[in-house]
């Protein structure tokens, strides 16, 4: 029964001094654009991967201006100016999980007066012109256009440029956040 104990608490303490995971430090990717993931500490470095606005990163080690973090199955480093402790999600208004869909170029102004631009423009028919949001795994874009009148309201129509793209992205859904709007009817 004793060396049991001895075991049990050595096993234990073991446990304890591991590293499980728990309580590591978790911070959010605060860049708008999306936050480069680097094989090294330098800008010329390769980069892994762009990591998505508002992505949680687990912070491995902190050095100066960069800290090595875990992303998924992947290990590197990002400049820690771009990181935030709370996740800028929270500051934006969720609206929903939005039907997307994806138009291509007419030739013609969006109903704004505006020429549409590809990673920009989006139309809808229930939010102002002028109004930003987030769409979670797309990024963030601008309404300046509108939709056939059937559509709901919780869809956007994403400027894409051509068809081919288009047809590739064809209809998804995603969360929809209101960054701001600007009152225009």
């Amino acid at each position: 029964m004793k060396k049991f104990f001895i075991v049990s608490v050595v096993i234990f303490a073991l446990c304890l001094l591991s590293d499980t995971g728990h309580g590591a430090e978790v911070q959010y990717v605060a860049s708008k654009n999306g936050l480069n993931l680097r094989e090294k500490k330098s800008t010329k470095s390769e980069i892994l991967i762009v990591i998505p606005f508002s992505e949680e990163i687990e912070i491995l080690k902190t050095k100066k201006k960069w800290c090595k973090v875990s992303y998924g199955d992947l290990t590197g480093y990002v400049q820690k100016k771009y990181l935030s402790e709370d996740n800028p999600l929270d500051e934006y208004e969720y609206l929903g999980n939005w039907h997307i869909t994806a138009y291509a170029y007419t030739g013609s102004p969006c109903a704004n007066g505006n020429y549409p631009t590809v990673g920009y423009t989006i139309a809808c028919n229930s939010l102002d012109f002028g109004t930003e949001v987030y769409i979670k795994g797309i990024g963030f874009r601008t309404v300046e256009d509108r939709g056939p009148s059937w559509l709901g309201s919780d869809w956007l129509d994403m400027y894409l440029g051509d068809y081919n793209t288009c047809v590739q992205f064809g209809s998804q859904y995603h969360d929809v956040y209101l960054v701001k709007g600007n009152g225009d009817g």
